[in-house]
């Protein structure tokens, strides 16, 4: 009713429909444009949001998202206008990217200001059309109740992303006194209505039941679609049912439980070589919420090439299922493609095929074979990852998230933790964003505070976000901090050694600050390990410490396998620095300077 907000401030009402749309928590950074608005949250008339202050506008827009993907509402953090508009780019992108829902509320100048180059304005709609879901400036204060509204309605409805919400601080200032708040421009869900696709997206789901019932290889490959509960219950069911080995994306990590027989982990550039062979000789996937990535493909040309000779005899093929329709046979021509959420189609099928045995022995064989596996001798960060999925385990964790940067340390997190919960890891996917370990910590214990907590960084990472230690001091987290430090970008490095003929420019980090003395300059308790006689003891003293600590792991740089190299198929393996050989079924040969053209 729209007298509720009458005599109200635009900045007052924000703050009102922050409340009525469940807000407890929000991630800031002050400045001039959205002072009105900051000044709801202070403690002498704010009792229902608190807000978290952290050092930079980029690392706040991170940690909003860790706590949106944790719990399912929309991450709100609020900052100024120009540089906080800018500074919100890359998390605004990277939360849309990886369908998770994030509301960023920026200030900006007056209206009659805009577009005169301003102190602090910045085209900020202009800047973030492309990159969200939604964007909208807001020219009228009466307008403010519904946009509010619009922006949660828009950010976790269908596939979940980022809306962002630009108010000029004189909208913010004026005064509502009546029902005048229609939007003129809603959000609009521009799907593409051609479809790629050999099959419509309306084929019979009678056709699916038949072709489970006669697949002889069948595959599920489980993305971050399944990641709500009832959607994880129905997965196992639709596994355990059919016998049917599942495979995930890194965002669908921890959904399938990786103790499980059925389980192949997961797959792609660095993803088990059990799961990469089998989706080349599937004769039926069934992709759950995945969008068939890049680095989850391989080569397109060559991907899944048993599924597409199944689908010509009529005895299998690819089928897609996925909430967001211009994903459907976007990346690669899937056959039969639906339009809905994975448990809907779940519900549909689980009920009607039966349960066979099917090629458990080969993929047993291939699990056995080609384990994840390192050099040994000094200490590696394949050494600290294992000792803390050994604590974990032994110790019977269950609570814990653990959150990583980008690069070699996190493929291997997820190569060497036996990932066995849902919403237990939380990285960046498909911007692949460096700096994110530590404020996406800091998001997820602030969404969990009674769960383990751990950042799982490269030096190289951790470098783009260390000011963060200071949020972690001011609010009291208990993040655990691992440092796995090697002096090097060594994913980068790798990709010089192995395509660039060794030819190694701006990876080195050899000049890295002592990360000891950096935590306990922040009054964060630190600890040291540089080799593997101390590490059980020294991971047990990291972990059972009940405040914020920070172990920094000396570590020898090391490649990152196996390795689709690019260019190759998913079969087409590197599976040591030494090994040119894939010893497959059909022999292929590794290459390795496969450098794909653009």
């Amino acid at each position: 009713m729209w007298f509720r907000y009458k005599h109200l401030t635009g900045a007052n009402i924000v703050y009102k429909k922050l409340i009525e749309n469940n807000v407890e928590k929000v991630f800031t950074y002050s400045g001039g444009a959205i002072m009105s608005l900051i000044d709801t949250l202070h403690s002498s008339h704010n009792n229902k949001i608190k807000y978290y202050i952290n050092t930079h506008e980029q690392s706040a827009g991170h940690a909003a998202t860790a706590y949106g993907r944790l719990t399912g509402k929309p991450g709100v953090c609020i900052m100024t206008s120009g540089p906080g508009v800018t500074n919100s780019v890359t998390p605004l992108t990277d939360a849309t990217n990886d369908s998770t829902p994030l509301i960023l509320i920026t200030g900006n100048v007056s209206l009659d200001a805009i577009g005169t180059n301003a102190f602090q304005e910045c085209p900020a709609t202009e800047i973030t059309k492309s990159i969200t879901k939604w964007n909208y400036l807001v020219k009228n204060v009466h307008e403010i109740p519904s946009v509010i509204d619009e922006a949660f309605r828009v950010s976790t409805n269908g596939k979940p992303g980022s809306v962002h919400i630009d108010i000029p601080k004189c909208v913010l200032n004026h005064t509502y006194m009546f029902n005048y708040g229609v939007i003129k421009q809603r959000y609009k869900n521009y799907e593409n209505p051609k479809i790629n696709t050999r099959v419509s997206i309306h084929a019979s789901l009678n056709k699916i039941i038949h072709l489970l019932n006669i697949a002889k290889r069948p595959l599920i490959i489980a993305g971050h679609g399944c990641n709500r509960a009832e959607n994880i219950y129905k997965l196992k069911s639709f596994a355990f049912r059919g016998n049917i080995p599942v495979t995930t994306t890194i965002h669908g990590l921890g959904i399938f439980d990786e103790m499980n027989p059925l389980s192949l982990e997961f797959h792609g550039m660095h993803g088990s070589v059990a799961a990469n062979y089998a989706i080349q000789e599937a004769d039926l996937i069934i992709a759950l919420g995945s969008r068939f990535d890049d680095r989850t493909t391989g080569n397109i040309k060559k991907y899944a090439p048993e599924a597409y000779k199944a689908f010509e005899r009529n005895e299998g093929g690819i089928v897609h299922v996925n909430v967001n329709s211009k994903e459907l046979s976007s990346a690669t021509e899937t056959h039969y493609n639906y339009h809905m959420d994975c448990g809907t189609f779940l519900d549909s099928v689980i009920p009607f095929f039966r349960a066979r045995t099917v090629w458990f022995k080969k993929l047993e064989q291939w699990k056995k074979k080609y384990p994840f596996q390192y050099s040994g001798g000094k200490l590696m960060t394949q050494d600290v990852i294992s000792e803390i999925n050994n604590y974990l385990l032994n110790k019977k964790v269950e609570d814990y998230i653990i959150t990583t940067g980008v690069g070699n340390h996190q493929m291997m997190a997820c190569q060497y933790i036996k990932w066995r919960y849902p919403r237990s890891l939380v990285t960046s996917g498909s911007l692949g964003v460096m700096g994110v370990g530590l404020p996406f910590a800091i998001g997820s214990q602030i969404a969990h505070p009674e769960k383990l907590v751990i950042d799982i960084d490269g030096d190289g990472s951790f470098n783009h976000t260390l000011s963060e230690l200071k949020t972690v001091m001011n609010y009291g987290l208990p993040i655990k901090i691992a440092i796995l430090n090697d002096t090097c970008l060594s994913m980068v490095n790798t990709w010089e050694k192995l395509f660039y003929e060794e030819r190694y420019t701006a990876t080195d980090l050899n000049k890295n600050p002592d990360y000891v003395k950096l935590a306990e300059s922040y009054g964060i308790k630190s600890i040291y390990c540089d080799s593997k006689e101390d590490l059980e003891s020294k991971i047990d003293e990291f972990l059972s410490y009940d405040d914020a600590i920070l172990c920094e792991f000396k570590v020898k740089s090391d490649q990152c396998y196996p390795l689709v190299p690019p260019g190759a198929a998913l079969n087409e393996m590197m599976l040591s620095n030494d090994n040119n050989d894939n010893d497959n079924n059909n022999d292929n040969k590794i290459k390795k300077n496969m450098l794909a053209p653009c």
